[in-house]
């Protein structure tokens, strides 16, 4: 057995022996990736619900180790492994994993593992404490409303390891290129990301389509700031899309594009 899969047989507790969750020693990291932990999930709000509750506990700003403390140590519904539920805490907890393995803090190890090596120079955490240039203002469409608002107010950093990050299409083109010529993570360990589970998905990723067009897709959204990313497994097609609004499917877009390309391919 390869040290990957020896790690991803790890339970929570063998990384944070202060977590205080009834996963810890139920859950591993392999249920994390692929969202199986069984654990409630840690954010309850729906879209419907954003103008009038607004965004469960996003609206105060905490480190990562509060979060997890906090919101990600939830009680088991499920049992760990037999049901899909797409949960934020999870990479709240992998991202706190990261920060004790490499006692820094998630920001200072992606830029210092990832951004800065890929030179993806447009691309980091966003903070409420910090300007950074050229970002774009989100606007959110509700279905109670005929016009567009900006994004309700909250601190996007508390989604840290689960989605804080800002960037570009040309800096995820740099990070698609090397995840996928083998840069960041070895050949079977991408193997692994990319082999599908419950809901088809792998580790973040889900893989969908038939043989011709099977892809990896990867979607990020908090409420109008929205981002697609598709990679054509067969075809070497790679589609990023980001939007600062929640007018359209970037998924139906995304597909609609691949299958056009690759038909011409013919």
């Amino acid at each position: 057995m390869n040290r990957e899969k020896l790690i991803s047989k790890k339970k929570i507790l063998d990384y944070l022996p202060d977590y205080k969750g009834q996963g810890g020693a139920r859950v591993s990291i392999h249920q994390l990736l692929n969202h199986t932990s069984g654990m409630k999930n840690t954010d309850t709000a729906k879209d419907e619900n954003f103008l009038k509750y607004g965004i469960g506990f996003y609206h105060k700003p905490y480190q990562l180790k509060e979060i997890v403390a906090n919101f990600c140590s939830n009680p088991i519904v499920n049992e760990p492994g037999t049901k899909f539920d797409y949960n934020n805490g999870e990479y709240m907890i992998l991202g706190r994993i990261l920060e004790v393995i490499y006692n820094m803090s998630y920001e200072e190890i992606l830029d210092k593992q990832i951004l800065t090596p890929l030179g993806m120079h447009n691309s980091g955490l966003i903070s409420h404490y910090k300007l950074i240039t050229g970002l774009a203002t989100p606007y959110y469409k509700d279905k109670s409303l005929d016009h567009l608002i900006p994004n309700i107010p909250l601190y996007v950093e508390d989604f840290s390891a689960a989605g804080a990050m800002y960037s570009c299409t040309i800096d995820m083109m740099k990070f698609n290129n090397a995840l996928f010529s083998y840069k960041l993570i070895k050949q079977e360990t991408l193997a692994q990301l990319l082999t599908p589970g419950l809901d088809g998905y792998g580790y973040s990723v889900w893989i969908r389509g038939d043989l011709e067009y099977k892809r990896m897709e990867r979607y990020g959204r908090i409420a109008g700031a929205n981002g697609a990313w598709f990679h054509y497994l067969n075809g070497g097609l790679s589609i990023l899309i980001l939007s600062n609004t929640n007018l359209t499917d970037l998924g139906d877009y995304a597909n609609n594009i691949g299958n056009s390309i690759l038909s011409r391919k013919k």
